[in-house]
């Protein structure tokens, strides 16, 4: 099956939103050009009448492009924030597990699979890293593999900055110790089952 719908200009998609009801500013041009008609079209969903009589795609009377754009910009806005706080988080609960492991067993504990409940998820999450490191780019991977060998995995603070958050909460998640995941979920005020399903 093709697809039906051709690739139209900003002049006709101003046309067609126009048709439908919406009362577009001038500076439509310069945000259809910049963000796309496509992108935009999510937020314009809310706008839209709900079953109209011809089934035809039409705005709510007294819909605007503005009330559109600020959707859109509040949701970027918004976006960006909640990005800033889990970066924040993450960064934190990192440090926080490297601490914890780095306690009396030495830079590279990581490496300990006694410290671990899943010896088959021990092996995944090695695995893993073990592939982020052979393809990181990372300055300070490439300072280490210079400085003291490629085959040999880096310590536990510069590999932890090399795990997907996907592939840090399964480290954590993993650990054997209630002590010492209690110790890193401590800081938050959290259970550590908690923290765990939270960053998971």
């Amino acid at each position: 099956m093709s697809y039906p719908k051709p690739p139209t200009t900003v002049p006709k998609q101003i046309e067609l939103l126009a048709r439908r009801g919406m009362k577009v500013t001038e500076d439509a041009v310069h945000f259809l050009t910049h963000i796309g008609y496509y992108r935009l079209r999510g937020y314009w969903i809310p706008f839209e009448e709900i079953n109209p009589p011809d089934g035809e795609h039409r705005f709510r009377e007294g819909t605007t492009f503005d009330d559109v754009l600020n959707l859109y910009v509040f949701d970027r806005e918004l976006r960006l924030l909640v990005t800033d706080a889990i970066e924040r988080i993450e960064v934190s609960v990192r440090n926080q597990w490297v601490d914890a492991l780095t306690q009396g067993r030495g830079a590279h504990a990581y490496l300990d699979s006694e410290l671990f409940l899943s010896q088959r998820q021990f092996g995944r999450c090695l695995a893993e890293l073990s592939s982020e490191y052979d393809r990181s780019k990372e300055t300070h991977i490439k300072h280490y593999k210079k400085k003291y060998g490629d085959p040999d995995l880096p310590p536990v603070w510069a590999a932890v900055d090399i795990m997907t958050l996907g592939q840090f909460s399964h480290w954590l998640s993993n650990l054997k110790s209630k002590a010492l995941k209690s110790r890193i979920a401590k800081p938050y005020g959290l259970d550590e089952e908690v923290l765990c399903s939270f960053l998971h």
